[in-house]
C-alpha cells in the first residue's frame, strides 16, 4: 500500500475540470486558467497493489474513491501491480457537469463528479487509463471517527459507549501490551446520533484492556477505529487457601520460633493484586486470639510451648479469601532437608538458572515427601519480591531465570523441612566456590580432606567442584556439594604418594601431595617371637660359660627371658656344682 497527497489549490475563477497531476514522491495540482489565492485542504490518495501493468489493457484500470466531509478531502484507492524500480506518473482527472465557481466546491457533497486515472510509466512509454467513474459525493462519504468512552467497569467486564451514525458499529478489544485484537462477536446497530453501549464480557478480573470502534454507514463505506480507550475489571475476593507449610525451632529460652511458608496465589485464584496476607494464632496457653499481617510470603512467630492453632488468609482489595489452618504439635520430630544443593547456569545458550538437589532419604517412621518447594527471591530477607514452584517429588531440578537467593525445601504435607538456600546469577550460576583444600587425616588405606566455601571472587562459571586423588593409572574422584565441608577416600594403597587435585569443571584449581601410612603393623608381629628366643639362646650361652655361677635348668626358656628382663630371681636356679 502506498500512500501519496494531492494539494487542493483555491482560485476565483469558474473551472469546470480540474487535473491533478500525480507521483508517488512529488504532488501538485493544475487548474486551468486561475488565480492562486491560498492552500485549503490536503486529499490523501491511497494506491494499492492490483493488475500487471504490462499485461494491462486500455480502460481496465478500476478506481474508487471516498469523501472524508470533516476534512474536506478524498482518498481514492486504484488497482495497479507495479514492475521494475520505476517510479509511474499517476494523473486523477475530476470533472463534473455543474458549474464550479471556486475549488473548495467541487466538494460539496450533492456534488456528481466523474473521476478518471491516468497512470504512465516514463520507462516504456506505456500508458493505462481507468474507466470514467461518476459518483455522487455524499454516497461516497466516509463515517466521522467514533468517539469511545469509558463508563465503568466489573470484575469480567468492561462498558464502553460512543455515538454513531445509520449503520453498524465493530468494536474489538485486546490485553493492554497484547499484539493481537479480539472482535466483540455480534455488532451493535447503529441510529443517528444515538448514544450506543456494550458490554465486553468474560473478562480477567483485575487486567487492563483497550478497546476501539469503528462504524459502517448505508454506503458500506467503514469509518476509521477510533481512538483506544483503556480499561481495567476489578479485583475479587481470592477463591483459594494458600497453600502453606510450617517448621519448628526451639530456643534456648524454652520457647519456639514457628517458621511459616506459602506459595502466592495464581491469578486466577488470587482475584487480582494479593495486598498481603493475615495470620491468626493462639496457643492453650494463651487463648487469645493474635493476628499479624504480612506482605511476604513467609512469616515468622515467637511462641510459648505447647500445641498450637494458625490460620493464613490472603486478601486484596476486594476483601479477605478462605484460610490456611493448621494444628501444629511442636512436640513432633524435625524433618530431613534436601541434599547437595547446586545451580549452574548455561546463560546465553539457555536463559534460566538449572537448579539441582538430591532429595531426602526418609525413614518408615517419617510421613512421605508431598511435592519440593523452590523458592527464589531477589535480593536479601525481609524483600517481599519471591516466587515460588511446587515440584514433584520424585524430580530433582527446576529451571528459573534471574539472580536470586535460591532455596529448596522438602513438604510433607503440611510440615515444610528446614530450606538448603544458594545465592545465583543467571550469568554466573551458583555465586560460591570451594578453595583452601587441605588434608585432615591420613591412614594406610585412607585420606580425609577438608575445604571452605566461599562467596565467588571473580566473574567466573563452574558447573561443578570435585576433588581428585590420583597416582599413575589409579584415581579416585568425589563431588563437593555446599551442604558438605569433609570428605574421606577409602581402599587406598598403604605407603603410597598420591596427588591430591581441586577441580572447577576439568580445571585444576590446587595440587596436594599426601602419602598414605605405612603397614607395618604384620611384619612386627612376625619378628617379635624370633627375637625373643633369640635373646633367650644368648642369654642360656652366656650362663654356661660362667665360672662359680649357679647353674639353671632353664625348662621355660620364654619365661625365663622374661624373669630376667623384670630382674627377678629365677625358681629354676640353684647353686653350682
Amino acid at each position: 500500500m502506498t500512500i501519496v497527497t494531492i494539494v487542493t489549490i483555491v482560485t476565483t475563477m469558474t473551472i469546470v475540470t480540474i487535473v491533478a497531476i500525480v507521483t508517488i514522491k512529488t504532488i501538485m495540482a493544475i487548474v486551468t486558467t486561475m488565480t492562486i489565492v491560498a492552500i485549503v485542504t490536503i486529499m490523501t490518495i491511497v494506491a494499492s497493489v492490483g493488475l500487471s501493468r504490462s499485461s494491462l489493457p486500455a480502460e481496465t484500470l478500476n478506481v474508487s474513491c471516498q469523501y472524508h466531509q470533516s476534512a474536506e478531502s478524498l482518498t481514492c484507492g486504484w488497482s495497479l501491480h507495479p514492475e521494475g524500480h520505476a517510479e509511474p506518473a499517476v494523473s486523477f482527472i475530476f470533472s463534473s457537469e455543474l458549474v464550479i465557481y471556486s475549488c473548495p466546491g467541487i466538494f460539496n457533497p450533492l456534488s456528481l463528479l466523474t473521476v478518471t486515472a491516468r497512470i504512465k510509466d516514463y520507462a516504456t512509454g506505456r500508458e493505462v487509463w481507468s474507466r470514467p467513474w461518476t459518483f455522487l459525493l455524499y454516497d461516497a462519504a466516509k463515517p466521522s471517527r467514533p468517539v469511545l468512552s469509558l463508563l465503568r467497569s466489573t470484575e469480567d467486564s468492561v462498558v464502553v459507549s460512543w455515538r454513531g451514525g445509520d449503520g453498524v458499529c465493530r468494536l474489538r478489544y485486546r490485553v493492554e501490551g497484547a499484539p493481537t485484537w479480539t472482535e466483540a462477536p455480534e455488532s451493535v446497530a447503529a441510529h443517528e446520533d444515538e448514544t450506543l453501549t456494550y458490554t465486553i464480557k468474560d473478562l480477567l478480573v483485575s487486567t487492563t484492556y483497550r478497546a476501539a470502534v469503528a462504524c459502517t454507514e448505508e454506503s458500506g463505506i467503514q469509518s476509521d477505529w477510533s481512538a483506544e480507550v483503556s480499561g481495567r475489571t476489578l479485583d475479587r475476593a481470592p477463591s483459594r487457601p494458600p497453600e502453606v507449610c510450617y517448621r519448628v525451632e526451639k530456643r534456648d529460652s524454652g520457647s519456639l520460633l514457628l517458621h511459616l511458608m506459602w506459595k502466592d496465589l495464581d491469578l486466577r485464584d488470587a482475584g487480582g493484586r494479593i495486598l498481603g496476607y493475615r495470620v491468626t494464632y493462639e496457643t492453650k496457653q494463651q487463648p487469645r486470639r493474635r493476628v499479624q499481617n504480612v506482605t511476604a510470603v513467609t512469616a515468622l512467630l515467637v511462641v510459648e510451648e505447647g500445641n498450637c492453632s494458625v490460620a493464613v488468609a490472603a486478601f486484596n482489595s476486594a476483601g479477605y479469601g478462605p484460610a490456611a489452618r493448621l494444628a501444629i504439635d511442636p512436640r513432633r520430630r524435625s524433618l530431613p532437608p534436601v541434599r547437595h544443593l547446586w545451580v549452574s547456569s548455561s546463560f546465553p545458550t539457555a536463559k534460566g538458572l538449572l537448579v539441582q538437589w538430591e532429595n531426602p532419604s526418609v525413614p518408615p517412621s517419617v510421613p512421605p515427601v508431598t511435592h519440593l518447594a523452590v523458592q527464589w527471591r531477589s535480593g536479601t530477607p525481609p524483600s517481599n519480591i519471591s516466587r515460588w514452584t511446587a515440584v514433584e517429588p520424585l524430580d530433582t531440578s527446576a529451571v528459573i531465570g534471574g539472580s536470586y537467593l535460591i532455596s529448596v525445601l522438602p513438604v510433607y504435607g503440611q510440615r515444610c523441612g528446614p530450606p538448603q538456600s544458594l545465592p545465583a546469577s543467571l550469568q554466573q550460576g551458583a555465586l560460591m566456590e570451594a578453595v583452601q583444600l587441605k588434608v585432615v587425616g591420613v591412614t594406610k588405606t585412607s585420606v580425609s580432606v577438608a575445604w571452605v566455601w566461599q562467596k565467588k571472587s571473580g566473574p567466573i562459571r563452574v558447573q561443578r567442584y570435585r576433588v581428585k586423588l590420583r597416582k599413575d593409572s589409579e584415581s579416585h574422584t568425589l563431588s563437593l556439594w555446599p551442604d558438605q565441608r569433609q570428605l574421606t577416600f577409602l581402599n587406598l594403597t598403604p605407603n603410597t604418594e598420591y596427588s591430591l587435585l581441586l577441580l572447577a569443571d576439568d580445571s585444576s584449581r590446587n595440587v596436594v601431595p599426601v602419602r598414605t601410612d605405612f603397614d607395618e603393623g604384620p611384619a612386627v608381629a612376625a619378628a617379635t617371637p624370633l627375637l625373643l628366643l633369640a635373646a633367650v639362646v644368648s642369654i642360656v650361652s652366656i650362663l654356661t660359660r660362667t665360672v662359680g655361677l649357679r647353674h639353671c635348668v632353664i625348662e621355660d626358656p620364654l619365661s625365663y627371658a622374661h624373669a630376667v628382663y623384670r630382674k627377678q630371681k629365677s625358681p629354676f636356679c640353684g647353686p653350682m656344682l
